[in-house]
Parts: C-alpha cells; structure tokens; sequence
C-alpha cells in the first residue's frame, strides 16, 4: 500500500470503529441490561460496561457523521444534482425503507416466534417493535428506525447541496437543532438524533478537509482541545454530556489515533470492515434481537445468571463475544445474499453494474 492510500486509511479504521460502537450499544440496550436487571443492577462489572458505552457516546454517531460529510464534499460541491441524487439520495432512501420491512419482519418473527417463556426485548420505542403498519409507517417517516442513519444522510446531502452556496446560516441552523434536540424538544429519539447530528455531518462536508489538515499539526490539536474543553465543562455542568463541544473534542481525538494507528501498524480487517459498514449496519439489527430473545432468555430459562461465577464471566466477555459475533454472523450472511437479485438488498438496483460477460476462449 502506497503512503497516500496510508494517509486515508485512517477514514476506514474510524469507520470500522464506529459500527463497532454502535453494535455495542444496541447490545447493551436490548441484551446486557435486561441481564443485570436479573443479575442486580449494583454489579461493579455491570456498571463498568454502562458507564463505558456512556462515555462513548459523543464518539459514535458524530465520528460516523462527520467522516460521512467529509466524504460527501465532493458531491455536494463539485458535482450537478443529476450526477448524484440517485446514488446520494434514492439509493439511501431505497436501502432504508427495505431494511425497515425486512427488520420489521424479522424481528417480529423472533419476538413471537423465538421467544422462551415469553422473554422479549421490552420497553423499547420504534419501527422493529411497531403492533401495526399505521404504526410502523409513522416510525419509519419519523426516523424511528434502526437504519435512521440512512435516512439522516439523505436528508443531510440535499440540504448541504441546497446550502452550499450559504454554508453559514445552515451551520446556524444545524446548531440551533443540535441544541433543541438536545434539551429532548423533538417528539421521539428518530427526530432528535436527526436533528442533533446534522451539524456534525454539515461541519464535515464543507470544512472537513480544513480541519483534518489542520490536525497534522500538534499545536493545533492541543489548541482545539483547549477551546472546546471550558464549554464542553460548562455544558456538562448542565446535565448536557453529549453537546457540540464534547464530541468535537471526541472527533478530534478519534482522527488523531486513526491517524496514529495507521502510521505504527496495519489494521486492515478493521480497515476492510469500515469499508463495508453498511451491510453490518442493516443486518445486525437482526442478530442482536435474536441474541436478546433466543440467548439470554435460554439462560433466563435456565437460571443461569443465578450462578456467580457465571454471571461474572458473562459480564466481562458478552460485550466483546457478543459484538463479535454480531459483526461475523453479519457479514457471512451478506456474504451468502449478496449475489444476483440479492445484491439489491444493499444498493438501488439502478446502481448495481452489470456483471462482464464471460469471455468464450478460443
């Protein structure tokens, strides 16, 4: 690998990162905190996890979104609507309604299906868990959906295209809707996470290469961290742990070790899976439902976390087995569906290329 491809490596290594945080996060919600509250919430390994996936947070969606606008940059500025509005655009919108059915649908099928004594992933909000189709349309056109990353970018491209001529007041705009989302002002977790992240993906398309040049120098990182740090205290002290400051602080630091990481060493399989996120992204939905229902209700069956030594392995290892798993059960299925017909599971098929015909030798 040539030095350029080195230097850009580091976008793939925060990209894999990120879908690793977020399968880790819909762990914790829907598999390792019903189990502590079997276990007993007071678990010192228990809430070590919590307060990990806590802090995390800022790294998570506003890393994925900023690298996602600084990738955008090109087609935002330098490119005409008809040259990308089906691949930015319809191609998003297209994968992120069918991944709300086939969600849907699969989860639906666990939760009544798979279920041991009718443990189920409970008191959670959105499209996978809607008792209707009315229902579930209104969470899929409110972004109530576990692909809601999808249908943020599309929203976020056309108005970054709409806007790349007045980048100032869409700034304006993002921060004003980073800050009402914040205070929890939207109807429901879809509209909030939408509105609290476009920033993130704005500040990327139109001054991401500025700032990643930026960060080359140490002075420089050391000069925004400094910046942000007083605000980013002074928010905390509000009670708002994941404002602008806070994950600015969180992006910067995540470039600078992708950076560093790809400099000292080679991670290519983390490498190779931020370059294939997406299909990780739509499918392990899927997997962490059936981990939640079919695993720990097994073991809820079984009375195992009454075991100490069991419910102290389990608290130590499931998060890294379970993400693990997620992200190899993941990819081996995409690896089967993703051929033929199948292959318009992850793309518009007006995108998917036709395969060269087979070359008759002579």
């Amino acid at each position: 690998m040539s030095g350029n491809d080195r230097e850009i490596q580091w976008i793939n290594t925060l990209k894999g990162a990120c879908i690793l945080l977020v399968i880790l996060h819909h762990l914790m919600l829907t598999s390792f905190i019903p189990s502590l509250k079997i276990i007993g919430e007071e678990s010192i390994l228990g809430q070590w996890w919590l307060t990990l996936n806590a802090y995390l947070t800022p790294l998570r969606m506003p890393s994925f979104f900023f690298i996602s606008g600084l990738l955008a940059t090109n087609s935002v500025i330098n490119k005409a609507w008809r040259q990308v509005f089906t691949k930015r655009v319809v191609n998003m919108v297209y994968v992120y309604l069918l991944w709300c059915v086939i969600q849907w649908a699969f989860v639906t099928f666990i939760n009544q299906h798979l279920s041991i004594d009718q443990w189920e992933v409970r008191n959670m909000v959105g499209a996978v868990y809607a008792n209707s189709f009315n229902e579930f349309l209104m969470f899929v056109l409110t972004a109530m959906s576990n692909a809601w990353y999808l249908y943020a970018l599309a929203i976020y491209f056309v108005a970054c295209k709409l806007f790349k001529n007045n980048v100032v007041p869409l700034l304006l705009l993002a921060v004003l809707a980073n800050y009402i989302a914040a205070r929890g002002l939207l109807p429901g977790w879809g509209p909030n996470s939408v509105a609290q992240n476009a920033i993130y993906f704005c500040t990327g398309c139109f001054y991401g290469k500025q700032i990643v040049e930026a960060l080359r120098m140490r002075r420089n990182i050391l000069l925004a961290i400094m910046l942000a740090l007083p605000f980013a205290l002074l928010h905390g002290w509000f009670g708002m742990n994941k404002s602008i400051f806070h994950c600015a602080i969180a992006i910067v630091l995540c470039i600078v070790i992708c950076q560093q990481v790809n400099r000292r060493m080679n991670p290519d399989s983390l490498n190779w899976l931020g370059k294939n996120t997406l299909q990780v992204y739509v499918i392990h939905k899927i997997i962490t439902e059936a981990i939640a229902v079919c695993v720990v209700g097994t073991l809820v069956h079984y009375h195992l976390f009454a075991n100490g030594i069991f419910s102290a392995i389990w608290m130590l290892t499931f998060p890294l087995v379970g993400v693990s798993l997620c992200v190899f059960i993941s990819l081996g299925i995409w690896r089967v569906i993703n051929r033929g017909p199948g292959r318009a599971l992850f793309q518009y098929p007006g995108l998917n290329k036709p395969l060269p015909p087979l070359v008759k030798q002579p």
